[in-house]
């Protein structure tokens, strides 16, 4: 890959997830240090660590490991380019089965961690100029979905956040984005019943789902000097009718 990414320093959270690794190699074959988090894919991990990226195991859901993650993290690096907040868990059930624990895991690790982590990390953001947020989402953020409540509405909630935050850093040259990558096959997606998978098939206009690796190459892109004027936006990898 050519290289978009020389001398930044990105931090992907989820980095040993279908697009999460996807990414980590792009972002080093386009020049990029790479650091990334990961919760239990131990041999996934070490595949990106031998690659030269730096790897982390953290609980996003335990917020005193986030804050000893984010004090080691500002130990290793003065200055962070990009920060991509793209770990997710979904724990499904129709509301009337959804337990406040289940609410509470899905909200803690898809909202509330991507909030505390940008919060510690933004005086590293702050010395680069210009420095990227982005908040990977779900055509869910949008229009719901059926028996996932708890995982649209943390991910519509990451929208609003993106959105806030662009008019709170704009002029510090802080762009903030979310993305939705689409539909694609992950460890999230692969236990969905067929039938399920077929429907976002058929909803497609090209009649399949997104790849990863495209959906990375979009993120390098996004994440390199080339893009310096889109802020505040949703942006659709997508080919399903929205």
């Amino acid at each position: 890959m050519e290289h978009f990414l020389p001398g930044k320093k990105i931090l992907i959270t989820g980095g040993t997830s279908a697009l999460g690794s996807a990414f980590v190699r792009k972002a080093l074959e386009a020049g990029a240090t790479v650091f990334f988090t990961y919760f239990k894919n131990e041999s996934r991990a070490q595949e990106l660590i031998a690659l030269g990226a730096r790897g982390f195991q953290l609980d996003l859901s335990d917020f005193e490991a986030i804050d000893r993650f984010q004090k080691e993290f500002r130990s290793l690096t003065k200055v962070l380019h990009v920060l991509i907040h793209n770990a997710a868990v979904a724990e499904d059930a129709t509301i009337q089965n959804l337990t406040e624990e289940a609410w509470d895991r899905v909200l803690d690790v898809n909202l509330k961690a991507p909030y505390a982590l940008t919060k510690k990390l933004l005086p590293l953001l702050f010395k680069a100029s210009p420095s990227k947020i982005f908040f990977i989402v779900s055509q869910a953020a949008q229009h719901g979905i059926f028996g996932a409540s708890n995982y649209a509405a943390s991910k519509a909630g990451l929208v609003a956040l993106a959105q806030s935050l662009a008019h709170e850093y704009g002029r510090k040259n802080i762009l903030v984005n979310s993305v939705n990558p689409g539909f694609m096959k992950s460890k999230m997606t692969e236990s969905l019943p067929a039938e399920v998978i077929e429907k976002n098939v058929r909803s497609s206009v090209l009649g399949r789902i997104s790849d990863p690796d495209e959906a990375a190459g979009f993120l390098v892109y996004l994440s390199s000097d080339r893009m310096t004027q889109v802020s505040g936006q949703l942006l659709h990898f997508e080919s399903r009718k929205l």
